[in-house]
């Protein structure tokens, strides 16, 4: 199965018309820029796992929830080179 790493940078109220049935299982979501401050709605109905980048986080002093793992830049180099695509919204 293939799998995809959407990366969002807006908060969520931006993209009112997305359709979360657009991300699968095996997807994979990352919080860049302004989507960091709205965390707790992109957790909302997300079919899968959510990332935030750590220098976005700290540049808005922000902590991740329990459930998004925070990574750091080589991490989001790895998470696009082991998915198939990445999509930015």
């Amino acid at each position: 199965m293939s799998s995809i790493v959407h990366i969002f940078s807006k908060p969520r109220s931006y993209y009112h018309n997305f359709d979360m049935g657009l991300i699968g299982h095996d997807d994979k979501i990352l919080l860049q820029q302004d989507a960091c401050y709205d965390q707790s709605n992109f957790l909302v109905n997300c079919p899968a796992p959510l990332f935030m980048l750590e220098t976005c986080a700290l540049a808005r002093g922000v902590l991740p929830l329990d459930s998004i793992t925070l990574i750091d830049d080589l991490s989001w180099v790895d998470l696009i080179a082991n998915s198939d695509k990445s999509t930015t919204w």
